[in-house]
């Protein structure tokens, strides 16, 4: 076991707090991988194999519906983690995982995942934490499709990662694409809507990042 894999286990979202002799027996079991852009890590519907932490690169979680239509669920970058589900229902992978830039990561085989939960409650614990902030996520998304329109749904999601990131989440860059899957429309509409914002003073665009310039007035926006 190397000092440099429990480093990357410590950057790791339910890890942070975790005591050492627990973080050193997830290090046991990490196994380092690499995968480049594009590939399908997980399949949803699959057997789970392992639990994957983010070292280095982005990840999108998606659901496919019948007609081939994409809904992102997540993007996820360096510090987070994904596929944990399964370690407590037995159940199948829920969410396809995708590479969208070459990525290098830490597999948590399954087996050993439920043994270690077992037998440490703060990992436990951890977990349990992280899928509770996952289910409002999941929960807000619903209500966002269902209730608000295209500007409101965009205008949420953009005060969302930005309030995340000043309370200092690691939040993965996204694509007008990648935003147009995660509110339920397409790319187009995000990028005329986008553009409306920028033109009402409410963000500011600049080399393909956005700053909220009024966020009462992009707040006014997602209750519409």
């Amino acid at each position: 076991m190397s000092n440099e894999r429990v480093a990357q286990l410590r950057r790791v979202s339910f890890c942070t707090h975790l005591p050492d002799h627990v973080v050193q027996a997830l290090a046991m079991i990490a196994q380092p991988r690499s995968y480049p852009a594009g590939v399908v890590i997980v399949l949803a519907g699959e057997l789970p194999q392992a639990m994957y932490t983010i070292v280095a690169g982005r990840v999108k979680l998606t659901r496919i519906a019948p007609n081939g239509r994409e809904q992102i669920v997540n993007v996820m970058g360096a510090g987070q983690h994904c596929n944990a589900v399964p370690i407590f229902d037995e159940g199948a992978c829920p969410v396809n995982v995708e590479a969208i830039t070459d990525v290098d990561l830490l597999v948590l085989p399954i087996d050993q995942m439920r043994r270690l939960v077992a037998e440490h409650p703060p990992l436990a614990l951890a977990l349990l934490r992280e899928f509770a902030g996952r289910l409002r996520h999941m929960v807000n998304l619903i209500d966002n499709i269902a209730l608000h329109s295209v500007q409101g749904r965009l205008a949420k999601l953009l005060l969302d990662r930005a309030t995340a990131s000043e309370q200092g989440a690691l939040m993965a860059p996204l694509t007008q694409a990648e935003m147009a899957a995660m509110i339920g429309t397409v790319r187009e509409m995000v990028s005329r809507t986008l553009h409306q914002f920028e033109v009402q003073g409410l963000i500011r665009i600049e080399r393909g990042a956005i700053a909220i310039c009024d966020r009462e007035g992009l707040a006014a926006c997602a209750e519409a």
